[in-house]
């Protein structure tokens, strides 16, 4: 059974939401980059694509790492 420190665990729940906060300024970001350089109305149509899978792609590697920042921190 693993058992991790009390205190990372509540941490960890700061942490959700510092990596959301994270996801969310990084997807706007990379959705103003991405309409400025998109100039055409067929590829702007792809504005929701970009901004989904930009903030997917960063909530899951902060959680990745949360996991495996909880899994060296367990107890034995």
């Amino acid at each position: 059974m693993v058992i991790v420190n009390p205190w990372i665990t509540l941490l960890s729940f700061v942490y959700f939401i510092v990596a959301g906060f994270g996801a969310f300024l990084f997807s706007r970001f990379i959705v103003e980059k991405y309409l400025e350089i998109s100039k055409s109305k067929y590829f702007k149509f792809f504005e929701p694509v970009v901004g989904i899978s930009s903030f997917s792609s960063f909530f899951g590697v902060a959680l990745t790492l949360l996991y495996y920042l909880l899994i060296m921190f367990q107890y034995e």
